[in-house]
C-alpha cells in the first residue's frame, strides 16, 4: 500500500465525523445568536437594566459602550470557538501541518463570518457589519494563536523530556 493513501484524508473516522458534527453544531448556535431574537435592541432590554443595577453610577452613554463592548466581545468568542472546532476537525480528518490546519480553520470561518453578516443584512433589526467579519477574525485568529503556542510548547516539553 502507498504512503499517500496511508496518510490522505481520514473523513470517514467516527471520531473526525462527530468534530466536524460539532462544527455544524456550533453554526447553529452561531445561526440562532444572528438571528433578530439576539438584536442589538433584543438583547439591550436584557442587559441594560442587569448594567444599570451592576453599574448605578454609570451614564447611559457608559452603559451603551459596555453593551456594545458585550456584543463585540461575543464576536470575538463565539467565532474563536469555532475557529478552535474547525482546526480540531480538519486535524483529525486532513493529513496537513498545523499552519495548513490553522490556515484552513481561519478560511472556514471568515466564510461563515461574511455569510452570516450578508445574512444579518436581509433582516429588519440586524445590519450586515464589515467591521463585525473583522471581530470574528480576531476571534479566529487569537484563538489558533493560542493553540499554535501551545502545540509548540507541548513540543518543545517533548523534545525536552527525551534528551533525559
Amino acid at each position: 500500500m502507498s504512503t499517500a493513501l496511508q496518510t490522505g484524508p481520514r473523513w470517514r473516522d467516527p471520531l473526525a465525523l462527530r468534530a466536524w458534527l460539532l462544527v455544524l453544531a456550533w453554526l447553529a448556535i452561531i445561526l440562532l445568536l444572528s438571528s433578530e431574537s439576539f438584536s442589538a435592541a433584543s438583547t439591550g432590554s436584557l442587559l441594560r437594566p442587569l448594567l444599570r443595577w451592576l453599574f448605578p453610577e454609570w451614564s447611559s452613554q457608559a452603559l451603551y459602550s459596555l453593551h456594545v463592548a458585550i456584543r463585540k466581545l461575543a464576536h470575538v468568542s463565539v467565532y474563536g470557538v469555532l475557529a478552535l472546532l474547525c482546526f480540531r476537525a480538519l486535524r483529525l480528518s486532513l493529513e496537513a501541518t498545523l499552519l495548513r490546519h490553522a490556515g484552513i480553520a481561519l478560511a472556514l470561518v471568515l466564510a461563515a463570518a461574511a455569510t452570516d453578516e450578508y445574512r444579518q443584512s436581509l433582516l429588519r433589526s440586524r445590519t450586515g457589519s464589515l467591521a463585525d467579519v473583522g471581530y470574528d477574525l480576531v476571534g479566529g485568529l487569537v484563538a489558533l494563536a493560542i493553540v499554535a503556542a501551545w502545540q509548540r510548547a507541548r513540543g518543545a516539553l517533548r523534545d525536552r523530556a527525551q534528551r533525559f
